[in-house]
């Protein structure tokens, strides 16, 4: 049974409330005529969620799609931003944007553990990301999709839970510039800057780039001192655009990241001080992402193909201090200042991954106005890891592996009419994909904790998945639709398996299934002023990978599970006049774990990381406003968003409890020039984003690591294009 707590509710409803109120009163009384009175062109986007060119309205799955405009007004800055805003999509903060990945209804793993183990790919250009670098920065992009259930028909390996679509925005003929430059508190700033034009009548250019400082917002009271969680970013993004002709585009791209700081994977959850921490060793994270896109389409007499290469890699080092005086504090009763030793119990992470897709596809239309997309795929990636363990009493040795992984696939999907208002929709993808790895522990504590030892091997992957659709227009501007999918994750072997070090070999875990059914609606009304889409939808996955934290031997192990989701996902924007609209997301979510391999894995537990429930309201009102003689638009915007309580591991040791956050813009616009104020978590709520058990305490209690979510932050910004 799908429910929401009143407690969760309340605040929803209040503070909703009160800001729309605080917005609507703002409007000057001539704006807040009946909406029927004022006509508008919402306009329409076109998208690429089936590798075809077509309205969100035709496509037969759940989806949301933020354009560019979007992002900025909701100052949607990665995919955590995104989550919080777009219902049955999370993405937990661990700590470490190399760790960071999403899940998808509670479809997914939450930490990757293995070397590709990851059921919702990004794809920035058509371009699979790494597992481990896919929570980039967003900004100068034309549109995101996140595409709801599986999407392997189409988007290959991996696809289990659905998939992310980022299009960052084309180069222009037109001379283009942009500068935006942001403060705040806590040392945050900001700058961002685009440039676009023409090289000649057939090239065009677009750069864009980024870089964002912020300081520590989590004290450290060790003696070393210093606030943890500070970060510096530079993104550099560059993309070509050449038209030898006019069936032919060609689209370079190519992107770098730097991400470093002192970040925090958790920090004492039940300190009655959260968050802080004591740490004798000041973390250091670093994370440089670099990638190529290369698209070439060409359109001929009924049909078009397409060629998308890439290349993708990341490298990251991390050091961390694993003795926190605080947790451990709690842990033994002993004071946090007898486990200040900056020469134990730490570790060093060292990565690095590289990656090549290729993929061949061709579309067109059937005569009789359906539609048909075919093609094949291919991809490999390699990755090295190093990690070193300076554990007391436990491990204290260093890790070597690699890993390679190996995939090709066909896939085809059709879009046949069965009458004017009708479609039915069949695809199938064939995946066929190898994984070897070898795995390398050497002993440095003489012996006495752990043993040398080694591993490799070898394992192949065979599997069919699909999508079967009904569409049926209703109107025309609002679609039903019914489907099914069946997706998958391919098995393979545990990342630094800490099982060397006690002389046995590298852990396995099988292939994952989800078959899904869906049932929704879509679309517009009132002449376009209300859009919305629902949709109703069960998953049923068999082998599920989750994330086991063994409290007796620390270690995390990957155990195949059966689970089940299902639950209600809701959106919709209403123009209620000229110059007010209101945006609204819900989605309420059951998510049980059916059955495990592993025995403390009880049936009937909720899946980790799946939030029962999530809204999001927003209200914006635009308005003429003069000031220093001149006139501009005034925009006023408020947002609520509610994340419901999750669980934190299989074993449902620990639970989250719900949160909900304020921000707040204000902007005015004069011709190319806006200057704006914002505040960030308004009501400066202390909440935690993810955590992982780690202990218990004398008497018996959990004591988790927690990563805390980011305190309020008022800041100003100037944007000027020319």
């Amino acid at each position: 049974m799908i429910t929401m707590t009143s407690t969760g509710l309340r605040p929803v409803v209040l503070r909703a409330s009160a800001a729309a109120i605080a917005i609507a009163v703002a409007a000057p009384a001539d704006a807040q005529q009946a909406f029927d009175d004022v006509p508008l062109d919402l306009g329409t986007i076109i998208l690429n969620a089936r590798k075809i060119d077509e309205t969100a309205q035709r496509v037969p799955f759940g989806l949301t799609v933020v354009t560019g405009e979007t992002t900025e007004a909701r100052r949607i800055d990665d995919a955590l931003d995104l989550a919080r805003t777009t219902p049955g999509f999370n993405l937990g903060d661990t700590g470490l944007r190399g760790s960071n990945i999403p899940n998808i209804r509670g479809v997914g793993t939450f930490f990757p553990l293995s070397a590709d183990d990851a059921s919702v790919p990004v794809f920035i250009d058509g371009v699979p990301l790494a597992v481990r670098s896919q929570d980039r920065a967003i900004f100068d992009v034309e549109r995101v999709e996140v595409l709801r259930g599986p999407q392997n028909t189409l988007y290959g390996r991996n696809a289990q839970g659905g998939a992310i679509n980022i299009t960052t925005a084309d180069p222009t003929f037109t001379p283009f510039y942009r500068l935006n430059v942001e403060a705040g508190e806590d040392g945050y700033g900001r700058l961002r800057a685009v440039a676009s034009g023409p090289l000649s009548d057939r090239l065009a250019y677009r750069f864009s780039g980024q870089f964002l400082t912020r300081d520590g917002d989590i004290p450290n009271l060790s003696s070393i001192g210093g606030d943890l969680r500070e970060e510096d970013q530079i993104n550099l993004n560059t993309k070509f655009l050449w038209q030898p002709d006019d069936t032919t585009d060609v689209r370079l791209s190519l992107n770098y990241g730097d991400y470093n700081g002192a970040p925090t994977q958790g920090v004492y959850q039940q300190d009655p001080d959260f968050p802080r921490a004591a740490l004798d060793i000041k973390p250091e994270y670093e994370l440089i992402t670099k990638g190529l896109g290369l698209t070439v389409e060409k359109q001929f007499d009924g049909f078009r193909f397409t060629s998308v290469t890439g290349i993708q890699g990341y490298e990251s080092s991390y050091l961390a201090d694993d003795s926190d005086g605080i947790l451990f504090e709690a842990l033994t009763g002993f004071p946090a200042a007898a486990f200040e030793d900056p020469s134990a119990d730490f570790r060093t992470i060292e990565d690095d991954d590289i990656q090549y897709s290729q993929e061949f596809r061709f579309d067109g239309n059937f005569a009789n106005g359906g539609t048909w997309v075919a093609g094949v795929s291919a991809f490999q990636a390699d990755l090295d890891l190093d990690l070193t363990f300076n554990a007391t009493g436990f491990i204290q040795g260093e890790f070597e592996n690699s890993f390679t992984t190996k995939s090709a696939g066909a896939f085809g999907e059709v879009t046949l009419p069965l009458s004017d208002r009708s479609n039915f929709i069949a695809g199938l993808r064939y995946t066929h994909e190898e994984k070897s790895f070898k795995s390398a522990f050497t002993d440095n504590s003489g012996g006495t904790l752990g043993t040398s030892n080694s591993d490799s091997g070898s394992r192949s992957f065979d599997y069919v998945t699909g999508r079967l659709g009904l569409t049926y227009d209703l109107t025309p501007d609002v679609t039903a639709f019914a489907s099914y999918a069946r997706g998958a994750k391919s098995g393979g072997f545990q990342l630094a398996d800490t099982d060397l070090a006690n002389g046995f070999g590298v852990s396995g875990y099988e292939s994952a299934f989800t078959d899904t059914v869906e049932l929704g609606v879509r679309g517009t009304t009132l002449d376009g002023r209300l859009d919305f889409a629902a949709s109703l939808f069960y998953n049923e996955t068999e082998n599920e990978h989750l994330q086991v934290f063994d409290l007796t031997t620390f270690q995390s192990v990957i155990e195949n599970a059966d689970t089940e989701t299902y639950g209600l996902e809701l959106e919709a924007g209403f123009q209620a006049t000229e110059t007010l609209r209101f945006e609204g997301a819900v989605s309420l979510l059951e998510a049980e774990i059916k059955s495990s391999a592993d025995p403390t894995v009880e049936k009937g537990n909720r899946v980790p990381f799946a939030p029962s429930s999530t809204l999001s309201l927003a209200v914006e009102n635009v308005n003429d406003l003069r000031l220093f003689n001149r006139l501009g638009e005034l925009t006023t915007r408020a947002e609520y968003q509610y994340v419901g309580s999750r669980s934190i591991d299989p074993q449902n040791r620990d639970e989250l409890d719900g949160y909900g956050i304020v921000n707040l813009r204000l902007g005015w616009r004069h011709d190319n020039t806006e200057v704006y104020a914002f505040v960030d978590n308004a009501f400066d709520e202390n909440y935690v984003e993810s955590a992982f058990v780690f202990g218990n305490t004398p008497s018996g209690d959990v004591a988790s690591l927690g990563v805390p979510g980011s305190p309020r932050r008022i800041g100003f910004g100037i944007d000027f294009t020319f």
